[in-house]
């Protein structure tokens, strides 16, 4: 178990300069169980590793007041019936990836209850008998499917505060009895849904390019896919961390439910 002497949110700068954080994330890896382990321990202060670094050097950097621009949210709707519609929707990809890098899709295809069930089977996981959980811990690569916190720990500054589900879908998917059968059938059901929207998103993103359809998955954009199954427990001390930090992506483009 990880436990912390912290008794107060702010850190004297004398502890930060003797903080041991190899030997905290270590201690807190080898328990197996991640976050949830902690909170289910009842932890009321979090481990310094946890704590963003802003929290350490008194250094807070305020948001603008102004209200944000909403993200572009884009209709499928009919897309594959009306030719006009389809045009205007190529539009608006290419506009929104240029100017945003990112937009949300309604009315894309995949069934409500898929996108409920595939979050309840990650809940399932993340909160079933610890001790059956501790068997998917592992931080081997080569496993296409494993449960572990935080990918880089051992590489970032700051941990954050969420427990992942990794699960290796393509190009060579896992055998069904290596998914967990706690959420086995919908993991497989949503990756096969997945599948379908993203191959839809590489000919809309080929064609906003002015090439051809199947441009960008005859260069063998669409051949992997990873799915993460976040889980953020709740936290004692929500106000010091983050459930995800800001970092880029190694992949072409991620689906976020």
């Amino acid at each position: 178990m990880v436990s912390s002497s912290r008794s107060s949110d702010k850190i004297p700068a004398e502890k930060v300069s003797d903080y041991d954080r190899e030997s905290e994330v270590k201690s807190f890896d080898d328990t197996k169980l991640g976050v949830k382990g902690l909170v289910d321990a009842g932890l009321t202060k979090i481990p310094w590793m946890f704590i963003e670094e802003r929290q350490t050097t008194g250094i807070i950097t305020r948001g603008s007041t102004e209200s944000p621009e909403s993200v572009p949210v884009i209709d499928f709707k009919d897309m594959d019936k009306d030719a006009a519609v389809r045009t205007e929707i190529i539009k608006k990809v290419g506009e929104a990836c240029e100017k945003w890098g990112s937009f949300q899709v309604v009315n894309h295809g995949i069934p409500e209850s898929v996108l409920n069930g595939i979050i309840d089977g990650i809940r399932r996981f993340h909160e079933q008998d610890a001790e059956t959980k501790k068997e998917w811990y592992s931080r081997d690569p080569q496993k296409k499917v494993k449960f572990n916190s935080n990918f880089d720990l051992y590489q970032s500054r700051m941990a954050n505060w969420r427990d992942t589900l990794s699960c290796t879908m393509a190009p060579n998917p896992p055998n069904p009895e290596q998914l967990p059968a706690v959420c086995r059938d919908i993991v497989m059901e949503y990756s096969e849904q997945v599948v379908k929207l993203g191959l839809i998103l590489f000919q809309l993103l080929s064609e906003a390019l002015g090439l051809h359809p199947n441009h960008l998955k005859d260069m063998g954009c669409a051949e992997s896919i990873l799915n993460l199954g976040h889980y953020y427990p709740s936290c004692p001390e929500p106000q010091l961390t983050l459930g995800t930090s800001s970092h880029p992506d190694s992949d072409f483009f991620t689906i976020l439910l």
